[in-house]
């Protein structure tokens, strides 16, 4: 999708035009509104040049904040620098797509019932004429077999995600990979190997710990157990993995909303590799996004996903990274209530010493 123009109308007659060269992003307060009613309006902050008001040219920089209500249900998220945004708002429109868009458009192209159909289809139309990029990346990493694919299995998904892409954006680039890029881009799942049998057995032995809302008071034991389990795996403790398990010690006490890390990592019991497998790969999708931005800066490919709880935790962390010298990505975030719901702001900042950070 290219440039495009948003006309704004007030009251009296009133109207503003113009093209977006930057749109605020959105944060989890937008999704939760999101999800007590999908018809709900989005406050949408936009940016352009040479504003056109009232019919008359207005050289200079312009801001238009208005209410953006959607034909359709806001049922697949761009995940940009600092928050979210509608698909087509994201600027610019270069996405790497994840498993659940791309189920979702193969059950569509085989007339099978997916539940977000109506809504999937009317926001990709805003693409029918082309100029977006996609690329199945995320699709290929996680591949379906709730474990690490093989190089073969990991090619054949990435081919087989970029053929759905293109049956449903013809107009659009869908990106393509020759033999260097494979091996590239395998390589660089290979390198979370040593990682992912370390996290794995953090959360095969945290999650236990959180399968039910810890009592008021007794937190501080359960997060040093949880801390000191992240340690004795040599985790960072300000890690993904970590922080989405004390998302849910921390999360609302009466459980009217559930929390985020806890939509994420789904806590049982007996939580098997598997398990740790599905919720590890959307980790890693966010630490790919993160990574992809840092490098990109305003180039950079947004997270294109449905997954609501992924962009919950995207959006709560205000997630984002700068490259160092030695070119690995620095990660940065936020703890905010968003994803500590019953933290206060005093309780945030002793969090946040527990996390060394």
């Amino acid at each position: 999708m290219g440039p495009f123009s948003f006309r704004a109308e007030f009251e009296e007659g009133r109207s503003i035009d113009i093209v977006p060269t930057f749109i605020y992003p959105l944060g989890a307060d937008g999704i939760r509104k999101l999800e007590e009613d999908e018809t709900s309006a989005l406050e949408l902050t936009l940016e352009g040049e040479n504003a056109i008001v009232d019919g008359a040219a207005s050289p200079g920089r312009a801001t238009v904040k208005t209410k953006v209500a959607f034909n359709n249900p806001t049922t697949i998220f761009a995940l940009v620098r600092g928050g979210w945004l509608p698909l087509p708002f994201a600027i610019p429109a270069r996405f790497l797509v994840d498993r659940n868009v791309v189920i979702s458009l193969r059950k569509i192209r085989e007339g099978k019932v997916a539940a977000n159909a109506q809504a999937l289809q009317w926001w990709t139309n805003f693409f029918a004429e082309g100029s977006g990029m996609f690329n199945p990346l995320p699709y290929a990493f996680e591949a379906g077999y709730r474990r690490k694919p093989t190089m073969a299995e990991f090619v054949s998904a990435f081919d087989e995600g970029a053929s759905e892409l293109r049956d449903a954006l013809p107009k659009c680039h869908i990106v393509k990979f020759e033999d260097t890029h494979y091996r590239a881009a395998y390589a660089q799942l290979e390198a979370f190997d040593e990682r992912n049998e370390r996290e794995t057995k953090f959360l095969q032995a945290a999650c236990p710990l959180v399968v039910q809302r810890v009592p008021r008071r007794t937190e501080a034991e359960v997060a040093e157990t949880i801390v000191r389990t992240a340690d004795k795996y040599e985790l960072n403790r300000a890690s993904l993995a970590n922080l989405a398990v004390l998302s849910c010690l921390y999360e609302d006490m009466h459980g009217t909303t559930p929390a985020v890390g806890r939509r994420i990592l789904k806590p049982s019991e007996t939580y098997s590799e598997a398990d740790a497998f599905n919720a590890l790969s959307d980790l890693r999708h966010i630490e790919l996004a993160i990574a992809g931005q840092a490098y990109f800066k305003q180039e950079a490919f947004s997270l294109c996903t449905c997954d609501r709880p992924m962009a919950l935790l995207w959006s709560a962390l205000s997630a984002r990274g700068e490259p160092s010298p030695d070119g690995t990505i620095e990660f940065t975030f936020d703890l905010t209530n968003d994803l500590f719901s019953r933290l206060s702001e005093d309780e945030l900042l002793d969090l946040k010493q527990l996390l060394c950070i």
